[in-house]
């Protein structure tokens, strides 16, 4: 048993790697809410193991060209913000830089991914399917009234973007399959969207009324357009049922809205709302200082909090701007910015380009609707940036890219997988 575990780690012959796959993705898309940082600590480990054997020459280097175009994606937006630390040189910002490494892990987890394409996709869609729903009965059972929820999270916006992912692919997975397993992930969606919707996270309530319409574009066909339809329509009416079984936690979430706007109509820029404009008009001034390689990662914060103690009561300190394009760019300027575009839209480009079959399509989906919830969680907050956001993200890049195109064929004489 020694040995095995010893090879295992120090020299593994790749072989019988499908059930490995098939726990860490599992693991890494659908427990974030019931375990939180853990799911980064095994993305972190897989990452070093992989990137190590990769480079040892054990594991093969099986990124087909458009996934490759992706991982250099991945490296430009580290490039960008290495740059931007090396220009304003702090200790923080080396922190941040080293924190970044993991995104270099992209070529590694797919090489590492050898599982057959629809094997892996039936697996992940079972996983998504019991998550949310052991999650709910979780949160229903310790959740405080008066508070937002973050079960393992830690936070109440971490748990609302956890929560939707696993209705997203739940939704599409009802699409594809159009079965009676169709009715276990609609359930399965509507305990996420129930998790969402506690959370209090305006920013993702869009997501759970945009999915639908999602999974009947890309599943949809002539034949079926209007079965296709009803299940929109069915959707729908489920998430607005919903929406009026927890009307007291939307309509909190509104009042509190109202009276930030009500607030900020005063002058009174003290509230959730205020600070942040705040932030954003303090944003704007400092981009327009530094708009090329902005400040350095982590740097952005103090001068943030010292631009607006300028042209208000005090000063407003947060962990990041509020916004992710507004983050980045105070970060690492517009160099940071393109980068983190092209890091978000390359692997929905490369997926539509690409020729699919119905696996193919299940990854497109998986692609467009992971950019549909990091995008909305970018526009208030934050996309990547965080260690479950960015570790869920590029797992989940990896995983629907590899449903769309596989593994590289190896070269002729390579005797590895």
């Amino acid at each position: 048993m020694v040995r095995v575990i010893r090879d295992f780690w120090l020299s593994p012959t790749f072989q019988n790697y499908d059930i490995v796959n098939i726990l860490f993705y599992s693991f890494v898309l659908c427990c974030g809410a019931l375990t939180g940082s853990l799911v980064s600590v095994v993305v972190i480990g897989s990452v070093v193991y992989c990137s190590l054997h990769l480079m040892t020459g054990r594991l093969r280097w099986a990124l087909p060209a458009p996934v490759q175009v992706v991982f250099w994606a991945f490296c430009g937006l580290f490039a960008a913000e290495a740059i931007a630390a090396l220009i304003n040189p702090s200790a923080i910002a080396l922190n941040e830089v080293v924190e970044n490494i993991p995104l270099l892990g992209l070529a590694g987890l797919y090489s590492v991914t050898f599982v057959e394409r629809s094997r892996l996709l039936n697996a992940v869609e079972m996983s998504v399917m019991a998550a949310p729903i052991i999650a709910l009965i979780l949160l229903l059972l310790f959740f405080s009234e008066g508070s937002r929820p973050a079960l393992a999270a830690g936070n109440a916006n971490v748990l609302a973007l956890l929560a939707a992912i696993l209705y997203v692919f739940n939704i599409g997975s009802a699409f594809r399959r159009k079965s009676r397993m169709s009715l276990a992930s609609l359930a399965g969606a509507f305990a996420a969207a129930c998790i969402v919707i506690l959370t209090g996270t305006r920013a993702m309530w869009p997501v759970l009324l945009l999915t639908p319409f999602l999974g009947l574009l890309i599943f949809g066909s002539r034949r079926n357009i209007l079965a296709g339809i009803l299940a929109v329509c069915l959707t729908v009416t489920l998430i607005g049922g919903l929406g009026l079984l927890m009307s007291s936690s939307i309509n909190a979430r509104i009042a509190a809205l109202e009276a930030d706007v009500a607030a900020i109509s005063e002058g009174d820029r003290s509230r959730s709302i205020g600070m942040r404009i705040q932030i954003y008009e303090a944003g704007y001034a400092l981009f327009m200082d530094k708009p090329i390689f902005g400040y350095g990662p982590g740097n952005e914060r103090s001068e943030i909090a010292a631009k607006t103690a300028e042209h208000g009561p005090k000063a407003v300190a947060f962990s990041h701007a509020h916004n992710a394009i507004l983050n980045v760019a105070l970060r690492s300027g517009l160099l940071g910015v393109v980068a983190l575009l092209a890091v978000l839209f390359t692997p929905l480009v490369v997926a539509l380009k690409a020729q699919k079959d119905d696996v193919g399509w299940a990854g497109l989906y998986v692609l467009t609707s992971l950019l549909l919830v990091y995008f909305l969680s970018g526009t208030v907050g934050l996309a990547l940036g965080h260690d479950i956001h960015d570790t869920v993200y590029l797992t989940g890049i990896s995983y629907g890219l590899y449903l769309v195109f596989g593994r590289r064929l190896p070269p002729a004489g390579d005797p590895r997988r």
